[in-house]
């Protein structure tokens, strides 16, 4: 007897996945009132040829970056509930602290929350007319300006006595007007990297350089702040703070005082990014 085998071969077809899925749920114990338990899930079609494995990644990187914008944010109302002092600017659905709240968050609690509130008034007035000066070309009373309404109740009223007109900027801005360009007036500005946001009062052109500049009522004049600003930008090539704030000098104002080492501002600015990180963990 002759025995014969045979093989047989069976042909396999590719497969076809014409979709994918992925979901991801945590808890996030650090939020307003309890702990938030997110959910998040995604469906995507996908072509056949396109690489299903990179496919999968992106849908998954794609839920991962919900999971830390909701963590991002219960991180951060947490925050501003407890601390009256802290300000964060939501951009494109993530909380970014302010470069004022990194700089000062261990200085603002040495003075009165009212107190605060009397400067703070007295420097909005101040830079909404330098704004409003340099828009229209002419001085503008306050009083006369619905958006400032509250901020001038606050100084009328305030137990400091404060008021705009004990300021220097007319005369300031009247001393820098003939060298200035102004390219942009309260421009928002945000870094990824180090993750902070802020408003800058001025970008400009100041003796022929590309400048981030700021009015500044008060005393101090930190450059670091304008140097987070500035690392926000392209190009710029001087910080330039003008005092705009109370004076005995006989001329009545302040010169500009001007800084060229913007690296060494910001330097010293991610330094203090540092020790907020440390303190609050955003």
């Amino acid at each position: 007897m002759v025995t014969r085998k045979y093989a047989m071969t069976v042909e396999r077809k590719p497969m076809k996945i014409k979709e994918i899925s992925a979901s991801l749920s945590g808890v996030i114990p650090i939020a307003s009132y309890t702990n938030l338990r997110p959910s998040y899930s995604i469906t995507a079609e996908i072509d056949e040829k396109e690489d299903v494995d990179k496919a999968m990644t992106d849908i998954k990187n794609i839920i991962r970056g919900h999971f830390v914008q909701e963590e991002n944010r219960a991180k951060t109302d947490l925050l501003e509930k407890e601390y009256a002092n802290l300000r964060f600017r939501e951009i494109n659905g993530k909380k970014y602290p302010s470069v004022t709240s990194i700089l000062n968050w261990d200085i603002d609690w040495k003075i009165s929350e009212d107190e605060l509130q009397q400067y703070a008034s007295r420097g909005t007035i101040v830079h909404s007319l330098i704004e409003t000066f340099f828009k229209e070309n002419k001085w503008q009373d306050p009083i006369d300006m619905p958006e400032l309404e509250k901020d001038v109740s606050i100084l009328m009223t305030g137990s400091k006595k404060l008021s705009w007109n004990q300021c220097s900027h007319q005369k300031a801005i009247e001393n820098i007007v003939k060298d200035i360009k102004i390219i942009e007036q309260e421009k928002t500005v945000h870094n990824e990297e180090h993750l902070y946001s802020g408003r800058l009062d001025t970008l400009c052109q100041y003796k022929g350089k590309l400048t981030v500049m700021d009015f500044k009522t008060g005393t101090t004049a930190d450059m670091r702040q304008l140097a987070a600003y500035s690392a926000c930008l392209d190009k710029i090539e001087q910080l330039v703070i003008v005092p705009v704030g109370p004076t005995d000098n006989k001329s009545g104002f302040k010169k500009p005082i001007i800084c060229d080492d913007i690296e060494k501002e910001f330097k010293a600015f991610l330094c203090a990014r540092t020790k907020f990180r440390k303190r609050f963990g955003v």
